[in-house]
């Protein structure tokens, strides 16, 4: 710490449950990047907005209408069926202690409001939840849709739910920047730029591990550059022209990126975090302090308000394999690939506390947890509420005890096989019908320099700010639902 009492994030070690240890190339010496002393956004978008703003077309603010009536009337319905008042309190609790205590972010009169919005059990939530990782355009467009059906409400917020219980090894590719080489997609390059978690750490939960290293970071600033230079040098190989200036603006938005990362490294306790954090901060330089209105949650921490349905879900786990079993047989019948074949695998994991590795378990809530670890045969017994810590349910019991802190709206980016296993476990289990579903498939392509000449469909955002403005983004992004958006930098010539 320094005299001020602020983090200095120039000498302090990473702090966090465990301290990553990260297989850094050589830092190459030449270009620094200054000490941040804060960061604030300094844009504004209309993303989100009525269409006689300008920043939705037509045909959005029409579907996104809809969805926001169909939203009101399913909540109207729940608060006649269950009661979630106490719950709702629970949450805004929960998300103003987060973002202070953990994200490190200061709590504005824009949050405040959002805050005590979450408590009114009257305000409609719109649910979308995606693993932990450096997010590539297509789930920032679900984000964006979610907040924009909100927008179409006078009371209602987006809720962005973050899978810190991912590990670097259930999807490497989460970790990566995303730049392409020299034409190539950006899956094909040999050895990617992205964040490097060594092998001890792969399989530990994101939220224990530490944030990232300044030395990390800047390592990986440096490697993207190399790509930046090549990726440059092919276009005009290939006769394309890019601004004169290019080079200088993208390593400028590099930098700020960066000094953005290693910043929020500094400020939070755990790679969840920050990886909570950096989002937040890539939405708030799209958009401003309309950003606040998409409130970003951390999945697994959530699970402390959820105990009493996850209990229910615990106690009734023969039923939830019997749906299971029941939607996969209906599944295969039509030619579908199930969400699970071995149904009578219990609905909730747990952690091992020597190697971190998850198995499913069979645990009771309110005994002990006797875990056997499959992995690495470590043997550990935790009391009732020990063992809270390092449970963590599936997906289908984890969306169906969601669903009663009062969610209004769910929308998701694909078909996924277990959403009708999910519908009939909430019917089952809590004898009401779950949120209504709002599918945004259509895929976002990004042409940037170095990219395929079609471009790519995966890109990640970081990559995305560094060849167009970030309120640009966000407007390419806003097109309507049944559309691929075709984004292209604002550095290549015409």
């Amino acid at each position: 710490m320094t005299d001020s009492g602020r983090f200095d994030w120039w000498t302090s070690p990473t702090t966090g449950f465990l301290q990553a240890t990260v297989d850094d190339p050589e830092v190459r010496r030449g270009r620094t990047i200054l000490a941040p002393t804060s960061w604030r956004p300094r844009t504004t978008s209309t993303v989100g907005q009525p269409p006689s703003s300008g920043g939705v077309v037509p045909e959005s603010a029409v579907v996104e209408k809809d969805a926001a009536a169909k939203c009101r009337a399913y909540l109207a319905t729940a608060q006649k069926q269950f009661s979630f008042e106490d719950r709702r309190r629970d949450l805004a609790r929960f998300t103003r202690d987060f973002y202070k205590k953990r994200l490190q972010v200061r709590a504005s009169r824009s949050l405040r409001e959002v805050f005590d919005a979450l408590a009114d059990p009257d305000t409609l939530l719109i649910e979308m939840a995606h693993d932990g990782q450096l997010p590539h355009l297509g789930i920032v467009r679900l984000v964006l849709k979610s907040h924009s059906i909100a927008r179409q409400d006078s009371n209602a917020l987006a809720l962005y739910l973050v899978g810190n219980h991912y590990t670097a090894a259930m999807r490497p590719e989460n970790l990566r920047f995303g730049v392409p080489l020299k034409g190539g997609s950006p899956d094909d390059v040999k050895h990617p730029p992205r964040i490097r978690l060594g092998k001890a750490q792969s399989h530990v939960p994101f939220r224990l591990l530490g944030p990232p290293s300044a030395h990390s970071l800047f390592a990986l600033r440096d490697q993207v550059t190399d790509f930046v230079e090549n990726n440059l040098s092919h276009e005009a190989k290939r006769g394309h022209r890019t601004l004169p200036n290019a080079r200088k603006r993208i390593l400028l938005r590099l930098d700020e990126e960066f000094r953005m990362l290693v910043l929020a490294a500094s400020e939070v306790a755990s790679f969840g975090d920050w990886l909570i954090r950096a989002q937040y901060d890539l939405f708030h330089r799209m958009m401003g302090e309309e950003a606040d209105r998409i409130v970003f949650l951390p999945m697994a921490d959530l699970t402390s308000l959820l105990r009493p349905e996850l209990t229910v879900v615990a106690e009734r786990a023969n039923d939830v394999s019997a749906i299971k079993a029941e939607v996969g047989r209906e599944q295969l019948s039509a030619g579908i690939e199930p969400y699970t074949r071995s149904a009578r695998e219990p609905p909730l994991w747990a952690y091992c506390l020597a190697c971190y590795r998850r198995t499913r378990v069979p645990w009771q809530p309110g005994n002990a947890l006797d875990l056997v670890c499959p992995f690495c045969a470590s043997h550990v017994v935790l009391a009732a509420e020990e063992a809270w810590k390092w449970v963590m349910p599936d997906i289908i019991g984890y969306e169906a005890a969601l669903f009663r802190l009062g969610i209004a709206g769910w929308v998701v980016g694909s078909h996924a096989p277990y959403h009708p296993v999910i519908e009939r476990t909430y019917a089952r289990l809590f004898g009401v019908e779950m949120p209504p579903k709002f599918f945004l498939t259509s895929v976002p392509v990004f042409r940037g320099i170095g990219d395929p000449r079609d471009g790519y469909s995966r890109t990640r955002l970081l990559r995305a700010f560094l060849e167009m403005d970030p309120p640009a983004v966000a407007k390419g992004l806003a097109g309507p639902w049944s559309d691929d958006p075709k984004l292209r930098s604002d550095l290549l010539a015409a």
